[in-house]
């Protein structure tokens, strides 16, 4: 074994359980979410802060600034480094797991990418999504076509004439050994506790969060900007909604994207779902512990 995965939508209980199941087997968790990465944003990604942590080392978090691209590639190279210790891998960016587990089928930057970045640039990551749409809707359905790096990879991999959906299929063979384990919620169960969720962090000073990464960046097309929670409250800023509609479009996009994470997960391997409905932070990691001594992982 190399790593415990736990894995999720947000919202489903995946940072408490880790805190939980890393004191119960005395391990350090590695952070598998692509915004949590991002320094000075806290509140809308939902970062574990000092107190919640209890003491349990956290790995990937706080990496570069907002004004930076860090790539999935990056991330899994970095998250290469803790495997010795046999870590809990934990967070709901499937694309980072499949990063990790796989090795890149697909080549590096090319003419073909600086001509989409002046595309992107131009036009929006709206013009390219649906250019991706149209000549590789598995891809297109597979990723957040919000996210412009997504998009961008995906569509440089398609004019290439080859498929991400490919690159990621299950028949694949990962690097390294690891359970991971999905957990999950009722649905209705869950888009309840996102609209809460939303509601809490507007409390807790978002929007004071994204005013305060405008006044200091600007407004960029790195992929930090295009969050969602972040990307809603920039156009409140500019003046295109009001912020009620922002918000209402946090929580749309934030369980839009549930969805897709639910889609993803899927296609990882060597899944086990745990259904946390009725289940605490502390059961559920118990749940986790049993499973990975009666497959004999520890």
């Amino acid at each position: 074994m190399h790593f415990i995965g736990i894995t999720g939508t947000t919202c489903v209980g995946k940072s408490r359980t880790a805190v939980v199941l890393a004191k119960l087997l005395n391990k350090e968790v590695v952070s598998a979410d692509s915004m949590q990465i991002y320094r000075g944003m806290n509140v809308g990604t939902a970062k574990i802060t000092a107190e919640e942590a209890e003491g349990v080392p956290h790995r990937l978090i706080d990496v570069v600034n907002p004004d930076e691209e860090f790539s999935a590639y990056q991330w899994a190279q970095a998250a290469k480094k803790y495997l010795n210790s046999q870590p809990l891998v934990v967070g709901g960016t499937g694309f980072y797991f499949s990063a990790l587990l796989f090795p890149p089928e697909f080549g590096g930057a090319g003419e073909t990418r600086q001509l989409l970045k002046a595309q992107l640039k131009q036009h929006g990551v709206e013009s390219l999504a649906k250019k991706l749409k149209e000549i590789d809707e598995q891809a297109y359905n597979l990723i957040d076509v919000k996210n412009p790096v997504r998009v961008l990879r995906a569509l440089e991999i398609a004019l290439e004439g080859r498929s991400l959906a490919e690159g990621t299929g299950k028949s694949r063979q990962p690097q390294y050994k690891a359970p991971i384990f999905v957990l999950q919620r009722d649905r209705q169960t869950l888009y309840h506790m996102i609209d809460r969720r939303v509601d809490q962090m507007m409390h807790a000073g978002l929007l004071a969060e994204v005013e305060k990464l405008v006044s200091r960046y600007g407004v960029l097309d790195t992929p930090a900007f295009s969050a969602i929670g972040y990307k809603e409250l920039i156009e409140y800023l500019r003046g295109k909604c009001d912020l009620t509609q922002a918000v209402e479009q946090i929580k749309q996009n934030t369980r839009r994207y549930a969805k897709r994470q639910i889609t993803y997960f899927k296609r990882l391997p060597d899944v086990r779902y745990v259904d946390v409905d009725s289940l605490t932070a502390e059961q559920t990691a118990y749940v986790i512990a049993d499973t990975l001594k009666k497959e004999k992982w520890l």
